[in-house]
């Protein structure tokens, strides 16, 4: 049994436990416990067991893109035209919001925070502040903030009531305890001033079910339930401005104000649990229908994955036999030339001929818009698996 991370009532079995004690982290490496998710039937919450040493685990392993300064991911591609996660987080952040003239601004939990440096070069009059658990990216936060604006693993007192505006880039879903990290941000907005969130939406990307180290899965609902519950007012959630996430908006009331426990709708929950049963099931059974296709075309000699993310990982760890895999294949140039499982990652145009068969590890939504985007495989006779 466990306690729900937003309402805090018990649950008592998990939805969904992996097969065997290996599981997949959001960084697409394998760690060794299994994946368990439960489902809280009043609130609408799906959470995973946290990682085992958790603070250990984010202090000094969790290492999200710090190869380079500019490393980024990939958020879509229109035309054949590369639209970068970062760029997109900026242009929707100030869609949302109109910052005052010379905010002060907190990025918690902001690993490089890449989208406040690149903000601030948007908007040169606002001060960066930047909050983590860890002390690895200090050497990004050196290129844009002074160092008496940022702090690691303690908030600082100075800080109460002190910012025109907190962001949170998908950090939540990471924390074991998301109502007191909402209570903290709370208590460093200056009343009245806004939170700025965006989380994943485990309901338009279905690999989120399965990624160990995001121990919360929010709906809308669930998400709903926590703010008002913590006492943030006029909160929007958009599940359409970022795809496969649920961008938020939350305002400090300007006077305290006594809050009563959020209403829940019966039929909203209960439409939620059905869609989450549907992702427990696809996650059970996807693992053979890969097994099934590998074995249905064992006479091709090699064959590639299209994608290095979460879902190509995935692909890899079902296959019976690996070294059949010659590439894994990403659009992305930040990927390129490095590589998975011992496999070198190449760009599309870089695909050989003699490869037939192709993975595509991909979110299901998107994957087949994904594939005709790409023009030097028009022709190509490829057999395809789609997740």
């Amino acid at each position: 049994m466990v306690k729900c991370n937003v309402c805090q009532l018990s649950i008592e079995n998990p939805l969904y436990v992996s097969e065997n004690n290996l599981s997949i982290t959001s960084l697409c490496e394998i760690y060794p416990q299994e994946t368990e998710v439960f489902f809280c039937h009043h609130c609408g919450h799906l959470q995973t067991t946290e990682i085992n040493n958790i603070a250990e685990y984010y202090d000094q392993t969790y290492k999200i893109l710090i190869d380079t300064e500019e490393e980024d991911q990939l958020y879509k591609v229109i035309e054949s035209k590369k639209i970068f996660r970062i760029d997109h987080q900026v242009q929707v952040l100030l869609e949302k919001l109109t910052l005052p003239e010379n905010s002060l601004m907190l990025d918690y939990g902001c690993a490089k925070s890449a989208t406040l440096k690149k903000l601030v070069q948007n908007r040169p009059d606002i001060t960066p502040h930047l909050f983590d658990v860890s002390e690895m990216y200090i050497p990004f936060w050196e290129t844009f903030a002074k160092p008496e604006n940022w702090s690691t693993y303690f908030l600082k007192p100075e800080w109460h009531e002190y910012f025109d505006l907190v962001t949170s880039f998908f950090s939540l879903e990471h924390v074991v305890d998301p109502r007191a990290m909402l209570c903290k941000i709370q208590e460093l907005l200056k009343p009245g001033s806004f939170f700025y969130c965006i989380v994943p939406n485990i309901y338009t990307n279905t690999a989120d079910f399965v990624v160990l180290d995001h121990v919360n899965h929010f709906s809308e609902t669930s998400l709903q339930f926590l703010l008002e519950d913590i006492g943030f007012q006029s909160i929007t959630i958009d599940a359409d401005a970022h795809y496969g996430s649920f961008v938020i908006v939350a305002q400090k009331p300007h006077l305290p104000v006594k809050t009563s426990s959020p209403l829940v709708v019966k039929q909203n929950v209960e439409a939620i649990y059905t869609k989450a049963m549907e992702m427990a099931n696809y996650w059970e059974v996807i693992s053979n229908k890969v097994t099934e296709f590998e074995e249905k075309h064992k006479n091709a000699k090699q064959s590639a994955i299209y994608g290095s993310g979460f879902y190509g990982t995935f692909i890899a760890t079902c296959l019976k036999d690996l070294d059949r895999v010659k590439y894994f294949i990403d659009q992305n140039p930040y990927r390129q030339g490095k590589s998975l499982f011992g496999k070198p990652i190449i760009a599309p145009s870089e695909l050989s001929d003699e490869i037939q068969v192709i993975y595509v590890g991909l979110n299901p939504q998107t994957a087949s818009s994904s594939i005709e985007s790409i023009d030097c495989w028009k022709g190509r006779n490829h057999l395809y698996f789609n997740l």
